[in-house]
């Protein structure tokens, strides 16, 4: 089960509730689902590294640091070492070169291909770079213990280089090059989500749905209603992203949405019958989804993975402006 899966057997028991209640209940299901907790993880690492870097983001200082440390590549290498698609590594190389961060020069073999590479300014700035890095790792982990740091590394590791992914290809640096992200939590957490909504999408063919899309639905109909800011402040995104998600739920008539009574300003969205149906035939194709996801992980492992997701969660998420409605650790 991916970023917003969850699976409620007791869904009257929840309706039964008060609204406080009720979201505590539905936002119980998903932070004990490792996606969900991979993403707000990823949520705040941001956070963490905004407020320790100067200026570079977190995908910026990481691609500064491959460079750093393996030397010039080409783009589809640094792709490759970073974990992520090709557009994606285009669109953060564009930002280092107009930042004077990176400069691609022609590639010595085939001079159709580029290297990239840094610059002056940025190895000048590498020391600073490397210290924040370091510094979100260590608020990262403080609520864990130390002693299975290593274990829960390496576990993460096993999640995000498993070959048999539909996630974009990454390729761990060689046991002769000491890869700098390679046992770093903070990317561990992100490539393994990646791992996990690559899963999604790749195992609910034809439904042209998010996790994000979803979890909306899902929570619609467990809640009966809600606005943009209540799914803000329920689910822990910031309202611009969730107005995103309801746009593309709404034109395909899988929620609708009316005036609400007590502030004409706002609208109030429910599920629709054509909802709930997509909604109840993606949900087998999610629960397999996490299934291929941990497959070859003992049960007890992927429950130990939860525990420590959740430590973190529960540690930090007071730094994030839409922190989403939690239980006490």
């Amino acid at each position: 089960m991916g970023e917003g899966a969850a699976h409620f057997s007791e869904e009257s028991q929840v309706d039964k509730t008060t609204s406080a209640i009720s979201d505590r209940a539905i936002m119980a299901r998903f932070l004990a689902r490792p996606g969900f907790l991979l993403a707000r993880i990823d949520q705040i690492c941001t956070a963490i590294h905004a407020g320790l870097s100067d200026g570079e983001t977190l995908a910026q200082a990481e691609f500064l640091m491959l460079l750093d440390r393996l030397g010039p590549m080409s783009q589809i290498v640094l792709a490759r070492a970073a974990g992520v698609d090709k557009s994606t590594t285009a669109y953060v190389i564009d930002n280092l070169t107009v930042r004077g961060w990176a400069e691609r020069t022609a590639c010595p073999e085939d001079r159709r291909r580029s290297m990239v590479s840094l610059t002056a300014e940025s190895r000048a700035r590498m020391g600073r770079i490397g210290a924040h890095f370091a510094e979100l790792q260590r608020q990262l982990t403080a609520p864990l213990d130390p002693g299975g740091l290593p274990r829960l590394i390496e576990m993460l590791r096993k999640l995000g280089a498993n070959p048999m992914s539909p996630a974009p290809l990454w390729v761990p640096a060689s046991a002769a090059v000491d890869g700098v992200l390679d046992d770093a939590p903070s990317f561990l957490t992100r490539r393994a989500l990646q791992v996990f909504q690559a899963q999604f999408i790749a195992s609910t063919p034809g439904l042209n749905l998010t996790l994000r899309q979803f979890s909306l639905l899902f929570i619609l109909e467990l809640r009966g209603s809600l606005t943009q800011v209540g799914f803000a402040r329920l689910f822990g995104l910031d309202p611009s992203t969730c107005a995103v998600i309801i746009r593309g739920l709404a034109r395909r008539g899988l929620i609708v949405g009316a005036p609400s009574a007590q502030d004409g300003r706002e609208r109030v969205y429910s599920i629709t019958r054509q909802g709930r149906e997509i909604r109840a035939e993606a949900q087998a194709l999610v629960d397999r989804s996490e299934r291929q996801v941990s497959r070859g992980e003992p049960a007890s492992e992927m429950r130990w993975l939860v525990r420590q997701l959740q430590a973190i969660v529960h540690a930090h998420s007071h730094r994030l402006r839409f922190p989403g409605a939690t239980l006490p650790a």
